[in-house]
């Protein structure tokens, strides 16, 4: 025959459960506090270095783009390229025009920095995610408490 378990025994065993999924929680704030800050760390060495980066100064270069054919950069205010085809002016924004290969220039230098800011700016909207999602995690769990 099976054992009839008592309400007391009952009682406790689901207080110390309860107990261990505070104690569950608590840890797991702590884990996910570390966590952001490790992030945080990672997130200020990227953005020093994207900072420490200069935009190269394309203008007066000839530039060659997928689509619009080879045109000539006419001016450039901070990371808007203002670029003159046969077609028309455009308007187009460094550092993606470049790194992502629409618009090619004869200077390697700037390709590559280019490129680099690129993964930066990268680098820094993932980071910036990560915290994100780990604060609505901990928010999530002080909610349950």
């Amino acid at each position: 025959m099976a054992q009839r378990v008592t309400g007391i025994n009952v009682r406790r065993r689901r207080a110390t459960t309860k107990q261990q999924r505070e104690e569950q929680k608590k840890i797991q704030i702590k884990k996910l506090t570390f966590q952001i800050d490790e992030l945080r760390g990672k997130l200020t060495e990227v953005t020093e270095a994207r900072d420490a980066m200069v935009l190269p100064n394309l203008e007066g270069r000839t530039v060659e783009h997928s689509q619009y054919g080879q045109g000539k950069v006419n001016g450039q205010q901070d990371a808007v390229l203002t670029i003159e085809y046969a077609r028309g002016i455009r308007k187009q924004k460094l550092p993606f025009v470049i790194a992502s290969g629409c618009v090619t220039v004869d200077d390697i230098e700037a390709t590559e920095s280019c490129r680099k800011m690129l993964d930066l700016d990268n680098q820094q909207a993932r980071l910036r995610k990560e915290i994100q999602y780990c604060e609505s995690w901990i928010s999530d769990l002080q909610k349950e408490s």
